[in-house]
């Protein structure tokens, strides 16, 4: 009985394609929301472990170069109680301010590029596990020599001369500095799309960033970071060294100024959270555009049993029973939806696998192939074909062939 049901499925061979590539369109969006749902989620996951312990610190009320943190906050955040004790390692930086690097802004790829210098303290980093330990050309940048290592995202960002030995003119007001790209650093792309706006990074030695603010007449020797390290193993605790330093500061224990410290676990945490919203409306969707492909399976074998009343008929009179009859159009209609499933994950596949070279116009999207995606299509292929088949089957099973027949 399966062979003449399949057989029986491609009797009007362009309507039952036509119906299965209609489930396949569905399914093709199921199975790529399924991909890219696993592959950001996956991606979140890998970012929510690395940075699982890091508190960031900066001058309450103020980011980027306009944060302003006295050198001695360290110590400060050090002797914080119920808090220094436990702090593993840090690491430091001073955002120069952006006007620096303002006029190189135009020469990079796409409109709201940015280029960001930043100053460093090279053995604090190197220990941390920053910018100065992932050099990939070139060597790390010597102290108090105006020097610098780039972003490897530049070399193929930027319009202006970054190989190794060219410099970087550092605009201070009334007067330039140049820095010497010695070394290029590895710096993961997120993979965004090509029209959101990217922040590339320049690092060179903290003592000549002060150099450059003092000459440009900002205020110098400060930081406008500190980054901390705790042997933790989740994000809850890493919240409540974050909410110590901040009840800390709010009574005045680093007077005169005021921090604001804040997890990055718990921010990827809350961009998860937006995402599963996301995702659940996006799931929705799909399953809107399934049931939608589905009703093409519907109308198929609808026509399909209108045009063979007479042939059932007669299979009922030579023997065939109710049960047979409607599981022959279950049959029918289930070879449509895996038809329908393997068109789905053909495309699905093709199309993960161009969004995720970098090509497209939506960036190097995060996009993982499961089998539990693979499963999901192959489910709703079979209950869209058993749905599909249910009316026209019990339709074509209730036939009487002795009114049939009388009235041919």
């Amino acid at each position: 009985m399966l062979r003449f049901s399949i057989k029986n499925a491609f009797r009007k061979k362009s309507t039952a394609i036509l119906s299965s590539v209609g489930v396949g369109i569905g399914l093709m969006l199921v199975f790529v929301i399924g991909a890219f749902t696993a592959g950001v989620s996956a991606q979140f996951q890998e970012n929510l472990a690395e940075t699982v312990g890091l508190v960031e610190v900066v001058e309450k009320g103020n980011l980027g170069s306009n944060s302003h943190l006295p050198l001695n906050i360290v110590d400060s955040l050090f002797e914080t109680p119920e808090v220094g004790d436990f702090i593993a390692g840090h690491n430091v930086e001073t955002q120069a301010p952006a006007t620096y690097t303002l006029d190189y802004n135009d020469d990079l790829n796409n409109l709201g590029d940015s280029l960001t210098l930043i100053g460093i303290n090279k053995t604090l980093d190197q220990a941390w596990g920053g910018p100065t330990s992932k050099i990939l050309n070139g060597r790390v940048f010597n102290l108090n020599a105006n020097e610098t290592i780039i972003d490897a995202r530049l070399l193929d960002a930027a319009q202006f001369p970054v190989s190794i030995g060219d410099t970087i003119t550092i605009d201070l007001g009334f007067e330039n500095a140049n820095l010497t790209i010695v070394g290029v650093y590895d710096q993961e792309d997120n993979g965004a799309p090509d029209f959101v706006p990217k922040e590339y990074f320049l690092y060179a030695d903290i003592q000549d960033i002060w150099n450059f603010l003092s000459i440009s007449g900002d205020e110098t020797n400060i930081y406008t970071q500190v980054a901390l390290r705790f042997n933790v193993e989740s994000s809850e605790a890493t919240q409540v060294f974050v909410d110590k330093i901040n009840e800390y500061s709010e009574s005045g224990g680093y007077f005169p100024v005021e921090v604001s410290a804040f997890s990055l676990s718990a921010f990827f945490e809350s961009i998860e959270e937006t995402f599963a919203i996301f995702d659940g409306f996006a799931g929705i969707i799909g399953f809107i555009t399934v049931l939608a492909g589905g009703t093409a399976i519907v109308v198929t074998q609808l026509m399909s049993v209108t045009s063979r009343i007479k042939e059932f008929a007669i299979l009922k009179s030579t023997g065939w029973k109710n049960r047979h009859i409607f599981t022959n159009v279950i049959y029918e209609s289930l070879t449509l939806g895996i038809l329908g499933a393997i068109i789905g994950l053909g495309l699905g596949s093709i199309l993960v696998f161009f969004l995720s070279t970098g090509n497209s116009p939506f960036g190097t999207a995060s996009a993982i192939i499961t089998l539990e995606g693979v499963i999901e299509v192959v489910a709703y292929a079979l209950g869209l074909g058993i749905l599909g088949g249910l009316y026209p089957g019990i339709k074509a099973s209730r036939v009487r062939p002795v009114v049939v027949l009388k009235g041919e």
